[in-house]
């Protein structure tokens, strides 16, 4: 039987927010985390057939996963609940990340990692409804900020902590998957899965994730995140190219858009008292604009810098915006379901991303990429802006 979640009435207790806030930086530190590990990782398997290629699958075949998983992961939690999905997820997390310890082949580690990756498809699901589920409407801006603030602190946590890690062994940095153990235990204790109340059998409109709003939700994700992470996969070279920064300097830019990140999710709840999800999606889409023009038009360091610290307002303001007017938009029995496919679309768009430049790149440079990328924000800025005008 299919069931919905009715939010709690009153606000649930600090323990319940502050544990999904924890399971939430688990998803960030993903990718983050085993990144300073790569180059390590590739002297020891030299010896592999096409290791250089395999290195660098190691760290996208988790987003393949994530894909393909996150759909049918939602769907399931709509039939068993959000917490035992929850709870197994963050158990293939533990052995799907925690694999790279103990495993000594390219090919186990690229099985471990798409176990991992589905594991964070689970969570990312059922941590936002399970934050959505247990507070008001009228509390999500502010427990959505704070989840995208906990995201971003997370992501600069795991670079930092990653590279530490990383300059000991090249399996150091595997070791923080391993936090999602004790995760696991706050979740058992502190985490139930929200009311729930029959749904109207009859109302399968509403309980669909397909509407067509809902599809506009998941196609700005995609456009946003194809459009912002030009940043992560090309800003390196381009900043070794405008400023001679090396791997630290360009390591220190972009844990610096994490910190951006996690302000705009700290103060998000004061941006959404004033403005609307249409209206802070604009300025997300202008933020992006503005940040990708100034790095792509840059002639030293510090202006691309200043470029990239931009784009990250427009990064912080993505995840709680869209997640927000998401849950906002659909109903609570297909609110996992539109999670599902709206993470989905998020890595289908950090697939997409390097996959789109790299030709326009070969075209017509580095610099006037970003350019382009800042014009292709602008252009779904003003059509958001055309829609929610009428």
């Amino acid at each position: 039987m299919t069931e919905t979640t009715d939010a709690a009435v009153r606000r649930p207790p600090r323990s319940l927010l502050a544990t999904l806030l924890g399971v939430s930086t688990m998803t960030i530190m993903a990718s983050a985390t085993i990144t300073p590990a790569l180059p390590g990782m590739e002297r020891h398997f030299a010896a592999e057939p096409h290791a250089e290629l395999l290195v660098r699958l190691v760290l996208t075949l988790p987003g393949l996963a994530i894909m393909v998983s996150a759909p049918l992961l939602a769907k399931l939690s709509g039939r068993t609940g959000r917490v035992p999905v929850l709870l197994a997820c963050l158990a293939l997390y533990t052995v799907g990340g925690g694999s790279g310890l103990l495993l000594d082949s390219l090919p186990a580690l690229l099985v471990g990692r798409a176990v991992l990756g589905i594991g964070i498809a689970g969570i990312m699901t059922t941590s936002t409804a399970l934050i959505a589920d247990h507070h008001a409407p009228e509390e999500h801006g502010r427990v959505l900020g704070l989840q995208g603030a906990a995201m971003g602190f997370g992501g600069v946590v795991a670079l930092l902590l990653g590279g530490v890690l990383a300059a000991v062994d090249w399996r150091g940095p595997f070791a923080i998957y391993l936090l999602a153990i004790p995760m696991l235990a706050l979740v058992l204790r502190f985490v139930p899965d929200a009311p729930v109340q029959p749904a109207d059998p009859t109302d399968t409109t509403a309980a669909s994730p397909w509407q067509p709003r809902l599809l506009g939700l998941y196609a700005l994700v995609f456009i946003g995140v194809v459009v912002f992470y030009t940043v992560p996969t090309q800003a390196p070279f381009w900043l070794a190219e405008v400023g001679g920064a090396g791997p630290a300097v360009a390591g220190a830019l972009i844990a610096a858009v994490n910190l951006v990140m996690t302000l705009v999710g700290l103060n998000f709840r004061r941006l959404r008292a004033r403005w609307s999800f249409p209206a802070l999606a604009i300025a997300m889409f202008a933020a992006f604009t503005v940040g990708l023009i100034v790095l792509g038009t840059a002639g030293a360091l510090w202006t691309a810098a200043v470029g990239m610290v931009v784009v990250g307002l427009g990064i912080g303001l993505q995840n709680p915006t869209l997640n927000g007017w998401l849950v906002s938009t659909a109903s609570p029995g297909a609110r996992t379901r539109s999670l599902g496919l709206l993470t989905s679309a998020l890595f289908l768009g950090q697939f997409s991303s390097p996959l789109i430049a790299q030709p326009v790149i070969d075209a017509v440079g580095m610099g006037t990429t970003f350019v382009l990328a800042g014009a292709l924000a602008a252009v779904v800025g003003i059509g958001v802006a055309v829609v929610h005008r009428r």
